[in-house]
C-alpha cells in the first residue's frame, strides 16, 4: 500500500516513521539504552546501519520531535553527525510560556546550566532545551529548521497535518513546577548578592526574548539562533561566580532532587507536540501521534480529537499513567505501542488491551495481558484485511512474510513482524 507506518524497536525509547509513497516523516528518535535486546544491537549502531539506509532513498525525508526526552532525541543527533543533510526539514517544538509570560522550561535548565556540573547525564538532558535549535541550526542549516506549537499546519504526503499541542502563549504548568522555579528565583534575586546574580537574571530575561524572537519565523531566523547562543555563552561565563554564591550548594541540591527532576521530566512530557491529519476523506492519514502527553494534555486536546482514527499512538509507550479515557473513548483501527523490553515507563495498560483496535507493541515484557492470557491483537477484528476478519486470518501478522494488509510493521534488529506478540 502507498502508506505504511514503521514501528521501530529501539528498547527503552521511540521511532515512529510514517512513509507516503516514498516521502516519509520520522517522529522521535532515541532510546535511553544503549543495547537493543533484540539482536544485542548497539542503538546507535542500528540508527546508522538500519535505520538511516531503510529511509535512503526516501525523495523526501522530515523529523519531527516530540519532545526533549533522552529517548526521543539521541538518535536524531546521531544521525545528524553522521549525515547533516539526512532530513530535508527539522520540525523541532518551541518551549511555552506560562502565565505571567514566563517560558518555565528555560528557566529552569538554565538554573542547570550554571548550578550543576555540565558533564552530568542529567544536566545534559536538561539543559537539552537550550540547546536545541542551536545545534539542529549547526548540523543541518536554518532553512531545515522550522518551530512547530499549537495552530501550526505542515503539509506531508499530500495530506496536511496539524499541530493540536503545545500552545505557545497561556501553557498550563503545574503550580508545582512553577513553585519550583519561583524558589530559585527568590534565591537569587537577594539585593545583598554580588552583581553576578543581577547580571544572570538579565542574560535570562534576554535569552529567552531571544528565543521566542527566533521561533517566530518559519524557518527560524538563523542569525536570531547565534544571538541567543551567545547570550547563554555569556551566562556560562558567569558560572564560576556563581557557584560561589552563598546558596549554590543548596540549589544544587534542590535541582538534584528525585521530586524536582520528576517534575521538570513531567512538565516536558505535558509539552509534547501532538498532531493529527486534517481529514479529507477516510484513509490511512486518519492518525493520531501523542508524544508522551499525559492525560490533562489529551484532556485539553479533546475538543479537537475526531471520534475515530485508523491508527492512534498511545502516549508514554503505553503506560497506565499515561492512559487517558479519552482516548479510550476513541475508535481505532490499530493502536501503536513503543513499550520497550525493560518497561521503564511502567507496565503497559491493559486498557490498551481492552480496546478493540489492533496493538502493535514493540516488546511484550511489560505487558499484564501478554504474561496473563497472550497477545490481544489474536482475538481483535481487523479491517485493514479483504473484509473484517480476526487478525488471526492475516497472512503477515501469523507468518511475518510479504507486505501486512495495513501497512503497519514492527521493526527489530531481528527483522519486520506484525502485529502478534510472543
Amino acid at each position: 500500500m502507498s502508506f505504511r507506518i514503521d514501528l521501530h524497536d529501539v528498547e527503552r525509547g521511540e521511532c515512529i516513521v510514517l512513509d507516503s509513497g516514498g516521502e516519509i516523516l520520522m517522529v522521535d528518535c532515541g532510546s535511553s539504552s544503549r543495547i537493543i535486546r533484540a539482536g544485542n544491537v548497539n542503538f546507535f549502531d542500528y540508527v546508522r546501519g538500519s535505520l538511516m539506509p531503510l529511509y535512503a532513498g526516501a525523495r523526501r525525508r522530515s523529523f519531527l520531535l516530540t519532545h526533549c526526552h533522552r529517548d526521543h532525541i539521541c538518535g536524531l543527533w546521531h544521525i545528524l553527525r553522521s549525515d547533516p543533510l539526512y532530513f530535508d526539514r527539522l520540525f523541532l517544538p518551541v518551549s511555552p510560556v506560562g502565565g505571567g509570560g514566563r517560558p518555565l522550561l528555560l528557566e529552569f535548565a538554565l538554573y542547570v546550566y550554571v548550578f550543576l556540573s555540565r558533564a552530568t547525564e542529567y544536566s545534559q538532558v536538561n539543559t537539552g532545551v537550550l540547546r536545541l535549535f542551536r545545534r539542529a541550526v549547526r548540523r543541518a542549516g536554518a532553512e531545515r529548521v522550522f518551530p512547530v506549537r499549537a495552530g501550526d499546519v505542515f503539509p506531508f504526503g499530500g495530506a496536511e497535518y496539524e499541530v493540536l499541542w503545545p500552545p505557545e502563549e497561556d501553557f498550563p504548568f503545574a503550580p508545582e513546577f512553577a513553585a519550583a522555579v519561583d524558589r530559585l528565583d527568590a534565591l537569587m534575586s537577594s539585593p545583598v548578592l554580588p552583581p553576578c546574580a543581577r547580571e544572570f537574571l538579565n542574560l535570562r530575561q534576554a535569552f529567552c526574548a531571544q528565543y521566542r524572537s527566533f521561533c517566530a519565523s518559519s524557518p527560524v531566523s538563523g542569525p536570531g539562533v547565534s544571538a541567543a547562543s551567545g547570550l547563554l555563552a555569556r551566562m556560562g561565563g558567569l558560572v564560576p561566580s556563581l557557584r560561589l554564591l552563598p546558596f549554590a550548594g543548596r540549589a544544587a541540591g534542590f535541582l538534584s532532587s528525585s521530586g524536582v527532576q520528576r517534575l521538570y521530566s513531567q512538565a516536558l512530557n505535558a509539552a509534547s507536540v501532538v498532531f493529527q491529519n486534517r481529514r479529507g476523506r477516510l484513509s490511512p492519514h486518519d492518525i493520531l501521534m501523542t508524544g508522551d502527553a499525559p492525560p490533562e494534555t489529551i484532556a485539553a486536546v479533546a475538543p479537537s480529537l475526531r471520534e475515530g482514527y485508523f491508527c492512534l499512538k498511545a502516549p508514554h509507550h503505553g503506560s497506565q499513567s499515561s492512559f487517558s479515557p479519552v482516548l479510550g473513548s476513541l475508535a481505532a483501527d490499530h493502536i501503536l505501542i513503543s513499550s520497550g523490553a525493560s518497561g521503564s515507563a511502567g507496565a503497559v495498560s491493559p486498557a490498551y488491551a481492552a480496546m478493540p483496535g489492533v496493538c502493535h507493541c514493540t516488546s511484550c515484557a511489560s505487558c499484564a495481558a501478554f504474561q496473563s492470557g497472550g497477545c490481544c491483537s489474536r482475538l481483535k477484528v481487523c479491517y485493514s484485511l479483504s473484509r473484517p476478519a480476526l487478525a488471526v486470518a492475516c497472512p503477515f501478522a501469523s507468518s511475518g512474510r510479504g507486505s501486512p494488509p495495513c501497512g503497519v510493521r514492527v521493526l527489530t534488529p531481528l527483522g519486520v513482524r506484525g502485529c502478534f506478540c510472543g
